[in-house]
């Protein structure tokens, strides 16, 4: 049915009916009156805009390549008559700020303080990243222009040999002079014996803080505190596997606590502890036997005893101090410490064996 009887038709039908049906009319007439194509017509514009996919795609490196735009005419030409577009690859960006930097510039201006990398401001051909082969990247590690790892790392751009010699000059008026008195090790050990290590760890990760960082070690040399010949034995016999008798020296690690001045803290506490606590003197110290002293002492065992009164019989000597003062007794006493002392050992043995054998006045073969 054409255009024109379709009209006709509507109005006749308004005539008749009234008012009543204006709106549904002025509605069906806005979708009508747009229909000015017939039935055939309508079909082929549907047909051009109907995608059609290629027959035979490109093949790009062995790859078929997917037309994102399906044979569309773009600018009047086809698609696949289309010549690429090269874009030129820009390796320097024209609004950096090194652009503008010059040649003699102070550095400890443009870095002052620590801060993450930014290209921008960095006037050096700075590369990171990986490259799979040769035909990425050509080869090269990403540039420096929107690098994300350049951002991950920390850098050192703020601690450069100017930015350290303009910061000693501004903390210079704050210092003394070195003291007179320390002029070797022997006495920076003397008037300072208490020596405390820490350990910084800079790594690449997500964050920059290490658990390792927090543990702190506190070393003394026992010889260093005034104690006395009981106070240094009891802080011996409290400090267990922390002293090593070879060095003379106090060893206290301290990683209990979260953070690294916790710790100092608590190192200190610890030797305070111990020094007051070897210092006092209980009850029941005096009751004290052989077997708890921490070294064999010959003037105070019964091995000394023992064989002074053996010799005394031997060589029928009345005064058991002519018998201490006898070679075989000084070397019984020497061999016999060292077996207590420093352990069972062939040598220690052997020695030991042969000072009995000299005072028993046994020949061997």
């Amino acid at each position: 049915m054409s255009l024109v009887k379709k009209f006709n038709r509507i109005q006749c039908y308004t005539i008749i009916n009234g008012n009543s049906l204006n709106t549904f009319l002025i509605s069906h007439l806005n979708k009508k009156l747009y229909t000015t194509e017939s039935n055939d017509n309508a079909e082929e514009s549907r047909a051009k805009n109907e995608r059609v996919f290629f027959k035979d795609p490109e093949v790009i490196d062995g790859f078929k390549v997917f037309d994102v735009y399906m044979n569309k005419k773009k600018d009047g030409v086809p698609f696949d008559q289309r010549v690429r577009k090269a874009y030129k690859r820009i390796e320097r960006d024209q609004f950096a700020r090194y652009n503008k930097m010059p040649t003699d510039q102070d550095w400890t201006n443009v870095w002052p303080t620590y801060s993450m990398f930014k290209q921008s401001a960095v006037p050096l051909p700075v590369r990171q990243g990986f490259v799979k082969n040769l035909s990425e990247n050509e080869g090269l590690p990403p540039e420096k222009y929107g690098n994300v790892e350049l951002i991950k790392i920390p850098n050192f751009l703020h601690l450069t040999p100017p930015h350290i010699k303009k910061q000693c000059a501004a903390i210079k008026k704050f210092c003394t002079p070195w003291p007179k008195e320390l002029k070797t090790d022997q006495d920076c050990e003397t008037h300072f014996p208490v020596e405390i290590t820490s350990s910084t760890y800079i790594y690449d990760g997500p964050n920059i803080r290490d658990d390792r960082a927090r543990v702190v070690t506190l070393k003394i040399k026992l010889s260093s505190l005034d104690l006395d010949k009981r106070a240094y034995n009891k802080f011996i016999k409290l400090a267990q596997n922390r002293y090593d008798p070879s060095t003379d020296t106090l060893t206290i690690i301290a990683d209990r606590c979260p953070y690294r001045n916790q710790n100092e803290d608590y190192a200190n506490y610890l030797l305070t502890t111990l020094y007051l606590e070897s210092k006092q003197c209980e009850d029941w110290e005096s009751e004290i036997t052989e077997e708890d002293m921490l070294e064999f002492k010959w003037e105070h065992s019964k091995s000394k005893q023992n064989i002074l009164n053996t010799v005394s019989k031997i060589e029928n000597l009345t005064d058991t101090q002519k018998a201490a003062d006898l070679k075989e007794v000084k070397d019984y006493k020497e061999n016999l410490t060292k077996i207590f002392n420093q352990g069972e050992n062939d040598l220690n043995l052997s020695e030991y064996k042969q000072s009995v054998l000299n005072i028993l006045k046994i020949k061997t073969a």
